[in-house]
């Protein structure tokens, strides 16, 4: 089992992700490895996530609270925090 620990302190069980979710997490890491342009890392976890959806409020907080999208949101931060503020 691989937990990943969230910036709130929050743990995130990444085997319980479905294997498309975890494709989805994955070319993340991986294009945060490449150092892609930030606002692109942001477009590739959220336009996958919306695309095609209409939403109401209660889907959309329920979008906002799964695990996957506290967990890319969390890697984005990160990947922000080390691109503008660690110089």
């Amino acid at each position: 089992m691989k937990e990943y620990e969230l910036l709130s302190g929050e743990k995130i069980d990444f085997s319980s992700l479905s294997d498309a979710e975890q494709e989805h997490v994955g070319e993340v890491e991986k294009l945060i490895a490449e150092s892609v342009d930030y606002f692109e890392v942001w477009r590739r976890i959220d336009q996958p996530l919306k695309q095609g959806k209409n939403f109401t409020s209660e889907s959309l907080r329920e979008l906002y609270n799964s695990p996957r999208y506290k967990l890319l949101v969390d890697l984005l931060e990160r990947y922000r925090r080390k691109t503008y503020l660690e110089k």
